[in-house]
This record gives structure tokens, C-alpha cells and sequence, in this order.
């Protein structure tokens, strides 16, 4: 499993708007033998963020590496991506509508789709699966980060921050002091020396998302 051997473009609707993504198939993945899927969300699209962002692919690759399909997307107002920037509202509908969209290919086994997402993406990924349990799973990497009155998010489902010690908006001391608060199974990673874009770290980045996957929702690991 992890080599591809089906991508396509697809589009979907969002709102009233049309949405541009990009799946990938691990090697044999077919309707007779559905596989888990994973959509990521990119970062901040104000500051360039798009689903060619190179931490996205490198959530993409540790995916197909776990056996799971992916779907990348752009954001409404991004590329092709109809609309304009929506401060996290609407995008929290484009999320909901790349699931549904990813969970319709035949070759998805619908019951075992996770939702991922970097910086930005992530913290729209996170609002959107707060208190939502039909997602496998959740990935956020390089979350911003604001300590509050309170955590705001619940996260009824297996989920894995992974931070940098480095990070100039994401306070991974912070996740691990509310964990237990943020859900009942809720895994944090620090990495050490890595900043907020990972440059240089991406295979250890690879390697974090790609054990957790193969947990949640592949499967293919014992917990």
C-alpha cells in the first residue's frame, strides 16, 4: 500500500458555491475493496495558503503511506475555489462538503474518513469536528494557538496535534496542559527544533502522521 495509482480532479459544491480538489488513491483501492480516506485543509489563504502547500502534501503522502485515500481542496476564494475568504465561517462548510464529496467515490470506505489540517486549516478543521462523531479522526498540525477562559472545543473522536517547540503560533505546552480537556483520546507531539513552517522536519512530520493513521482509521497498526 502508499503507491498511487488513481489521481483526479474533482469539484464540488460548497454553499452555492464550486470547490476545486485533488484525490489520491493508494495502490488498490477499488469499489470491490474500499479503502479509508483523509481530507486536509491548507493554511491561511490571505497568506498564500493553497492545497499545494508543501506541509499539506506531506500530510497527503503520510496518508496514502497508511493506506488511506486524500482529498486536498482549495478553500472558497482560493485558485479555482469560487467565492471569497470567509474568516473560518464558510470555510467550515467547505470541509463538511469535501467529506461528503470524498466519502461519495466508490473506491471510499465511508464509515473510516478522517479530517486533517495545517495551520490555519487546522484550526478550521478542528471548529468544524468539535462535538462531531462521524469522523475516524483528526489531524492538526501547527494549530494557531490562544490560551482562553476555556476550551471551546470538544473532540469526541481519536485525535493528534503535532507542534513544533519552535512554533511562533502554536503553543504545543498549551495543547498538552489541556488535553485532557480537549477530548478523551487526545495525543500530543512536540517536536523538537521545528518551527511553524517545518523546514527541514517534514519526514519527521511524515512519520507522526503516518503512525497515527495507521491507527485511526486504517487500522493496519495494534493500538
Amino acid at each position: 500500500m502508499g503507491v498511487i495509482t488513481d489521481k483526479r480532479e474533482v469539484s464540488f459544491q460548497s454553499d452555492a458555491l464550486k470547490l476545486e480538489g485533488l484525490i489520491k488513491l493508494p495502490e488498490g483501492a477499488s469499489a470491490a475493496a474500499p479503502v479509508p480516506g483523509v481530507v486536509i485543509a491548507h493554511p491561511h489563504p490571505q497568506y498564500g495558503g493553497d492545497m499545494y502547500n508543501g506541509v499539506v502534501q506531506v500530510v497527503c503522502e503520510a496518508a496514502l503511506s497508511a493506506g488511506a485515500a486524500t482529498l486536498r481542496f482549495n478553500f472558497r476564494g482560493v485558485g479555482s475555489s469560487q467565492g471569497a475568504y470567509d474568516n473560518g465561517e464558510g470555510e467550515q462548510r467547505d470541509i463538511g462538503a469535501a467529506l461528503d464529496c470524498l466519502r461519495s467515490q466508490p473506491e471510499i470506505n465511508g464509515d473510516r474518513v478522517a479530517l486533517a489540517g495545517y495551520s490555519f486549516g487546522g484550526m478550521v478543521a478542528l471548529r468544524y469536528a468539535s462535538e462531531r462523531t462521524d469522523l475516524a479522526a483528526v489531524v492538526s498540525v501547527a494549530n494557531p494557538t490562544v490560551r482562553g477562559p476555556k476550551v471551546e472545543i470538544q473532540l469526541p473522536v481519536p485525535t493528534l496535534f503535532v507542534v513544533g517547540d519552535r512554533d511562533q503560533y502554536c503553543d504545543g505546552e498549551l495543547l498538552q496542559e489541556y488535553r485532557e480537556q480537549l477530548g478523551p483520546d487526545v495525543t500530543v507531539e512536540i517536536m523538537h527544533g521545528v518551527d511553524h513552517f517545518w523546514v527541514g522536519s517534514t519526514d519527521r512530520l511524515q512519520e507522526a502522521v503516518s503512525t497515527f493513521l495507521l491507527r485511526h482509521p486504517t487500522g493496519r497498526a495494534q493500538a
